[in-house]
């Protein structure tokens, strides 16, 4: 029996189908195009049937490619990539941000104990006020307000 006139099975129809959607991907077939012959693939039952499918979409080089001899690829030298640099040179800022805010502590707790010093009951105040905003926003969440 000659290999037209055979039965195509259920995973040569799922090859033929694979390689319309690579024709696809390609910009070979457009989309219109591929449900077509991918529903004349699903009913297709011979070889013939599905060798019809893909006769013009034979698989080609694409245009400029030579069929040379490949050469081998040379080593690289270990470097980090531009993410890893971006983030190796994201950390130093980052760094001296920390060193900033320690230095903001450390002058507010200077301020504070100068402050308590010279005039304990402003310090309460100042307390009682950062409370009061605390609960206010406490109570702005609840009420869903951000």
């Amino acid at each position: 029996m000659d290999r037209d006139q055979m039965r195509a099975s259920e995973s040569d129809r799922q090859v033929v189908m694979e390689r319309l959607r690579q024709a696809v991907e390609e910009g070979r077939l457009d989309v219109a195009e591929y449900q077509d012959r991918v529903d004349a693939a699903m009913l297709a039952r011979t070889y013939s049937e599905l060798d019809v499918l893909l006769s013009d979409l034979q698989a080609l080089s694409p245009p400029g490619f030579a069929d040379g001899p490949v050469e081998p690829t040379r080593m690289m030298p270990p470097s980090l990539s531009k993410a890893n640099q971006q983030l190796r040179e994201g950390q130093e800022p980052a760094a001296r941000k920390w060193r900033i805010v320690g230095v903001a502590v450390a002058i507010a707790i200077a301020a504070a104990l100068v402050l308590f010093l010279v005039a304990p009951e402003l310090l309460l105040w100042a307390a009682i006020a950062v409370l009061v905003i605390l609960v206010l926003f406490v109570v702005a969440a609840f009420a869903g307000l951000f």
